[in-house]
């Protein structure tokens, strides 16, 4: 019989639907008595179960007699939610997701405000245009997205004038757009790098990995639009399946498809401008919601100090997450800059990947440095740095 005969969900299914971290989703099956089933390593969830069991919970919050003991992050009707949009499978983004597990921002809205009790839901996409059109149908707050979706951002803004999004803060940077990288299968001769063009090739749609296909194929001569679009995991399983020539990914799957020995790098110092990514929201969401806004880029910063001084202890949390191996995960993340800071030449970079669309980048320095105040860090100016990155102060 299969799990569904059962009515069995997949702990990780169970994760999504309540939108909550792992680490919060153990203390409500040891504290909380959460329905699970054990069959060997597997845990399993009876859906029906769960169902129950968030009705009950959410009862008792909304009944004072009964909150004795309840797990205060289930939502009621009343309670405020955030929905964070983040993406777990590009590793220049994993501060969402360690964020997630540690229960940080959890953590800072309280700090803000315990009084007003805030529901996080976290959603996690296979790419930003996802989490873009999340934004503008206000499913989601704040975002995590790469910079050619930030960029598209700010044009789709001159279409829809009621959609303004900022840029609050940078994530993971890398120099030379190391990070992203064509792969190709393994075992294909390639005597001139423009035979690609006539090859059968993939990314995802309105990416940074998919800009930078179609910029590396119109410098070939090739159309920059041959290549078929599809997400990072469909990738992976055209270039196994030897359906594809080759794909540019961004990691962890370049890491990946050399770590199973299924793909040759090319261009592994990365494909030309910096790859940049950050944090988006919608202004008129942040203005009316500053302590949360505030909260999160709290949360942002306290992760990436995390990551930069206990990158072994971030690397073993993201493998048990994703289920990638450590040796892994410790190798990408200290490739990465992982600083929230607005620089000049990031901005300069993000301009000139908007030049086909003539659209300059909004950004919001203050809320960065209100976070940064409040957690007592050196004082940050709202307008970007000059010069290089700095090597002694990050963010």
């Amino acid at each position: 019989m299969t799990n569904q005969r059962f009515n069995l969900i997949s702990l990780h299914d169970a994760i999504d639907l309540l939108g909550v971290s792992r680490s919060t989703f153990d203390r409500w099956r040891k504290l909380k008595q959460l329905p699970f089933v054990k069959i060997g390593k597997e845990i399993l969830i009876d859906k029906n179960e769960l169902e129950q069991w968030v009705r009950h919970h959410s009862f008792r919050i909304q009944n004072p007699s009964l909150a004795s003991g309840a797990p205060t992050t289930v939502a009621s009707k009343d309670q405020p939610t955030i929905t964070v949009g983040y993406q777990s499978g590009t590793a220049h983004m994993w501060t969402a997701l360690i964020m997630k597990e540690l229960g940080w921002l959890e953590e800072e809205l309280i700090l803000a405000n315990p009084s007003r009790p805030v529901h996080v839901k976290w959603l996690d996409a296979a790419n930003g245009t996802l989490l873009l059109q999340g934004l503008i149908g206000g499913s989601v707050q704040i975002a995590s997205m790469g910079d050619y979706p930030i960029v598209l951002s700010q044009s789709l803004s001159q279409t829809l004038p009621a959609f303004r999004p900022i840029l609050l803060a940078f994530d993971g940077k890398t120099s030379g757009g190391q990070g992203i990288s064509l792969v190709m299968r393994k075992g294909l001769e390639i005597n001139d790098i423009s035979e690609i063009c006539q090859w059968p090739l993939s990314s995802a749609a309105q990416s940074s990995a998919g800009y930078r296909l179609s910029k590396l194929l119109q410098s070939l001569g090739g159309d920059e639009n041959h290549f078929e679009h599809k997400e990072m995991d469909e990738c992976m399983a055209g270039i196994v399946k030897r359906k594809l020539a080759g794909s540019v990914m961004w990691e962890p799957y370049i890491s990946l498809a050399q770590y199973h020995g299924v793909g040759q790098v090319l261009f592994p110092e990365g494909m030309g401008e910096n790859y940049l990514t950050g944090i988006v929201a919608d202004e008129n969401w942040a203005r009316h919601h500053e302590g949360d806004a505030v909260a999160y880029l709290k949360a942002h910063v306290r992760v990436h100090a995390f990551i930069r001084t206990n990158p072994y202890a971030a690397a073993e949390l993201i493998s048990r997450a994703k289920g990638i191996p450590p040796e892994i995960t410790a190798c990408i993340i200290a490739k990465v800059r992982w600083d929230a800071a607005f620089y000049s030449k990031d901005m300069n970079a993000l301009q000139q990947l908007s030049l086909p669309l003539s659209k300059e980048v909004c950004f919001k320095g203050e809320y960065l440095q209100l976070a940064i105040k409040a957690l007592k860090l050196p004082q940050l100016s709202c307008e970007p740095l000059e010069g290089d990155w700095a090597v002694e102060q990050l963010y």
